[in-house]
């Protein structure tokens, strides 16, 4: 009898775990750093924004763990790329890898010990700079459809103001703004225009339409050169 508790003990034990998970994967912070440097995926940090204005990695997304919005604003973070996650000490981002194993991401990188572990082997940590917040317009459909009717060609870019891709993106499309002026370009604030978010099917920031004629012709998820997107317009 005791033998079969014991087996049933365990059996509970490997079942409640993470251990067979193939989506998150602990590492510590060398191999945390070796990642980021080889990859091409999104790093994000799921610490108060006080805190991260304090010190955190280079090109880290913050989203903070504790805001009621958390939830919406992973699901439009790309579920296709790696995600290297942390936090102060390593509580926060494990239980938000596991919110996001839930939502469908395919591979997150959960730093143990956190922001302190990579502090701790001597990798960089940059502050915030407090940049121009932009202000983007709130669009209906129906302003929408009208503006595809009455543009030949049109460049939607959907984003967020704390998407980091999005951030790095935003200056070469207003480049393409001032350089085509045959060319509509829009800016859609995903956070703030939800409606629409869901009626594009919008599933990870930022992301890239090209409308002709009023019909979806190209759209691209992620960070895009201006040339490739240029191809696309003409």
């Amino acid at each position: 009898m005791k033998k079969i508790l014991y087996v049933l003990n365990i059996a509970f034990f490997v079942s409640c775990g993470n251990t067979n998970s193939q989506v998150i994967e602990d590492v510590n912070a060398e191999k945390f750093h070796q990642l980021i440097e080889e990859g091409d995926g999104i790093i994000i940090d799921v610490r108060t924004t006080q805190e991260f204005s304090l010190g955190h990695i280079i090109d880290a997304t913050n989203i903070d763990y504790y805001s009621k919005d958390f939830l919406d604003k992973l699901n439009l973070v790309r579920k296709d790329v790696p995600i290297y996650l942390y936090c102060r000490s390593g509580g926060r981002s494990s239980s938000a890898a596991n919110k996001m194993e839930k939502l469908g991401f395919t591979k997150v990188y959960n730093m143990l010990g956190g922001i302190g572990s990579w502090k701790s082997v001597g990798h960089e940590i940059v502050k915030s700079k407090k940049g121009k917040i932009s202000k983007q317009p709130k669009f209906t459909e129906a302003q929408l459809n009208e503006i595809l009717s009455n543009n030949k060609v049109v460049l939607i870019d959907f984003n967020t103001q704390w998407c980091v891709p999005c951030k790095k993106m935003m200056p070469i499309i207003e480049e393409i703004q001032r350089e085509n002026p045959n060319v509509k370009v829009i800016f859609i604030d995903a956070d703030a225009n939800k409606e629409l978010v869901k009626r594009y099917q919008i599933q990870g920031v930022p992301v890239f339409i090209v409308f002709k004629n009023g019909e979806e012709v190209f759209r691209n998820v992620g960070v895009i050169t201006k040339n490739d997107l240029l191809k696309e317009i003409h």
